[in-house]
């Protein structure tokens, strides 16, 4: 009868979503297992929980190894992610007004980053930063390293916001007599504004959570995943678990909101 699903149709259904609910529950169980030892009394990670507290949070408020590396990852990530979001929306627009023979090729060269190794990426940044640039290990090494894989995924996606305008827009303020200039200030930048706090925030998150590459060329200025790799080492503390609590929550809440922004329909 019309309006009726086929049996098969819904079991399939059925599957694909109990499929889906796997692979979320896979993918999140251990980090919810790390936030819930974050409010464990006992100091073991260890099941049945002994009771719950807020000790090892006030305890991280007071933990310098932490906060110091903490600041570092959000200077390093904060400028990635700005300088990110400028080269990307130069190169995006410059794909978009100008019609290159080459194109794929560029596009090609701009994914090299992304499928290299992070490993082997690592090990040619810190021989290029520190043989041929003369910029040894140091925050700025890490900026200048994070900036090499984060500026492509920036660019892809201000290029998709770009590429979603509709052309005559700036057509009509070139008629106007608006220069380039005045055209990007006034008509594409207003436009662009969801695609740049997409990957102004996709950035950040990626470069704030990097391990990898940090780990070669920070020296001894840590980020905060190099230095809670650093105090493992030793054994888990209670407190990185607390850090680590709060770092995916607000990952994920950065990685949220930037899928919302790209979600949103250009003019």
């Amino acid at each position: 009868m019309p309006g009726q699903k086929d049996p098969r149709d819904r079991l399939i259904n059925f599957f694909f979503k109990l499929y889906l609910a796997l692979a979320f529950v896979f993918l999140f169980l251990p980090i919810v297992v790390i936030v819930v030892f974050s409010f464990n009394v006992d100091k073991f990670p260890s099941f049945p929980l002994k009771g719950f507290t807020l000790g090892w949070y006030v305890q991280l408020a007071g933990d310098s190894r932490l906060l110091d590396s903490l600041k570092n990852s959000l200077i390093v990530a904060s400028s990635v992610s700005i300088l990110s979001a400028v080269f990307g929306f130069m190169g995006a627009y410059a794909l978009r007004s100008y019609k290159f023979k080459r194109e794929n090729i560029f596009l090609g060269i701009m994914m090299a980053p992304l499928t290299v190794p992070a490993l082997i990426l690592a090990l040619a940044l810190l021989i290029f930063l520190n043989n041929v640039l003369f910029i040894y290990n140091s925050l700025g090494s890490v900026i200048i390293s994070h900036l090499v894989f984060c500026a492509p995924f920036a660019m892809f996606i201000i290029r998709a916001r770009l590429t979603s305008m509709r052309s005559n827009l700036e057509e009509a303020a070139w008629d106007l007599g608006a220069n380039t200039f005045q055209t990007i200030k006034e008509v594409v930048l207003p436009l662009s504004i969801p695609g740049l706090i997409a990957a102004l925030l996709l950035t950040f998150t990626l470069s704030f959570d990097e391990f990898i590459i940090a780990w070669f060329v920070s020296g001894f200025q840590p980020t905060l995943p190099v230095k809670i790799w650093t105090m493992m080492r030793a054994g888990i503390e209670p407190t990185i678990n607390a850090i680590g609590s709060i770092v995916f929550v607000l990952s994920m809440t950065s990685l949220l909101i930037g899928e919302y922004f790209m979600r949103k329909k250009a003019g």
